[in-house]
């Protein structure tokens, strides 16, 4: 077991009586070990040496497999670049379906290469159409994101229905299950209504699919299904025992939720200190809203003395992740002057990538900061102009009064100019993701 545990016998046994809570958590599908679990081959009892002596005289099956022992470690000291040579030979040569997946894996991380979605797609997409499911779902994930591609729901979908379909086994004719994480990312699709109409129903079925071959990405997204009534009856039990098989695999994003569950209460006796134990463990693993809610809870004081400092730490790892909340939460510590030393110039600087990202609250506070002129020479109320009308076009009404008074300030130049900045703002999310299926042998 990989960074997890089961929960403890006496909070499996307290978390059963209590209501439904709703968790706003979101759809992750991707985990850095899931491929590097053992897989069947028929090298993987041959040793380096016989193998590079096979590849030596053009065997491009050895090739593709020499160059996953060095891409995963496996019997050999990891070498991304030596893995990229041979995989290269196979794909560019040998037209090896699975060394093209695995060197569009290496350009898609960067490892061993120079990162290039670009290269990555390419690569997938020749794969592909070979019929290889690894790089029909890698792919897929690239157009779900617009790496290297244009942001293509339609085409994701696609590419995940193929490759999460059943397929004949071409020895025995008889079908066999596709790929499991595109089968999860395939119900995500479903129960987000992206590249198809929203279908509840038809994302459980996948995510069931998925979780019955072992995803434990699968496991967390029917904890949310159960969690919030998607598809099915809310039920708490059935959610956290979804959760927990999840974590057992060391998922962080289930981590993290039931973490929250017990710092807030919601449906369970509240339990700040077993909270923290979890935040910790997914922020200790990367997890940036996990290191956010971590930070919360210890800038407030839940389950512990409030250590401001300590929390200001948290956040800005958390903040230095683009996660938006941690950034917008960091401006305000340095406006305040809360676990670190006072600075509106800081303040504006965090305020403002989260404002990038389209969190309305950010916008808000940094539109005041720049009205005001505490961060700069003097205000800037064409921006923060633009700021505000932002967030007040999100619908938040403290935001529109905010508007009326910066505007009153502004000549009617002034006011066409930071309209006009509006109707150009696009947000720009940054999206929390770790690397899906990597390289197959």
């Amino acid at each position: 077991m990989r960074g997890g545990r089961k929960l403890p016998n006496w909070i499996r046994t307290t978390l059963w009586a209590g209501p439904t809570m709703w968790l706003m958590v979101s759809c992750e599908t991707t985990d850095p070990t899931d491929w590097r679990n053992p897989q069947p081959s028929p090298f993987s009892k041959t040793s380096i040496g016989e193998l590079r002596a096979l590849a030596e005289k053009d065997d491009y099956f050895a090739m593709t497999h020499l160059g996953w022992r060095y891409d995963t470690g496996t019997g050999v000291e990891t070498n991304p670049a030596e893995a990229a040579g041979w995989y290269r030979l196979a794909a560019d040569h040998g037209q090896h379906s699975m060394a093209q997946n695995n060197l569009g894996c290496l350009y898609r991380d960067g490892r061993g290469v120079a990162q290039d979605y670009k290269m990555a797609s390419g690569l997938f997409r020749q794969a592909a159409q070979q019929g290889n499911l690894h790089a029909k779902n890698n792919l897929a994930w690239l157009y779900e994101r617009g790496y290297g591609v244009p942001v293509d729901y339609r085409e994701a979908f696609k590419l995940y229905s193929q490759a999460a379909a059943d397929v004949p086994d071409f020895k025995t004719g008889k079908l066999k299950p596709g790929s499991a994480m595109a089968q999860n990312n395939l119900g995500c699709l479903y129960r987000d209504g992206k590249g198809t109409t929203a279908d509840p129903f038809t994302a459980i079925k996948w995510f069931r699919k998925a979780a019955t071959a072992g995803n434990h990405h699968a496991y967390h997204n029917l904890g949310i299904m159960y969690e919030r009534g998607l598809g099915v009856e809310k039920d708490i039990r059935t959610a956290l025992g979804h959760y927990d098989k999840a974590m057992q695999a060391g998922n962080v994003y289930s981590m993290n939720a039931v973490a929250w569950i017990f710092d807030n209460g919601a449906g369970v006796p509240k339990n700040p200190r077993f909270a923290r134990e979890y935040y910790l463990k997914a922020a200790q693993q990367g997890y940036s809203m996990a290191m956010y809610n971590l930070a919360c809870m210890i800038r407030d004081g839940r389950g512990d003395k409030a250590d401001p400092i300590s929390a200001s730490e948290w956040m800005l790892k958390a903040a230095e992740r683009g996660n938006a909340y941690a950034q917008a939460a960091y401006g305000s510590m340095y406006e305040h002057g809360h676990g670190v030393k006072q600075n509106y110039r800081e303040a504006a600087k965090w305020y403002r990538l989260a404002a990038d990202q389209g969190l309305s609250v950010a916008q808000i506070h940094l539109a005041l900061i720049l009205a005001s002129g505490v961060s700069e020479a003097e205000p800037d109320h064409v921006e923060a102009y633009k700021w505000m009308a932002l967030a007040a076009g999100n619908g938040n009404d403290g935001a529109k009064k905010f508007l009326n008074t910066i505007s009153e300030k502004m000549s009617p130049n002034e006011i066409n100019a930071a309209q006009a900045l509006v109707v150009q703002f696009v947000a720009r999310p940054v999206i929390e993701d770790l690397a899906p299926e990597g390289p197959q042998s």
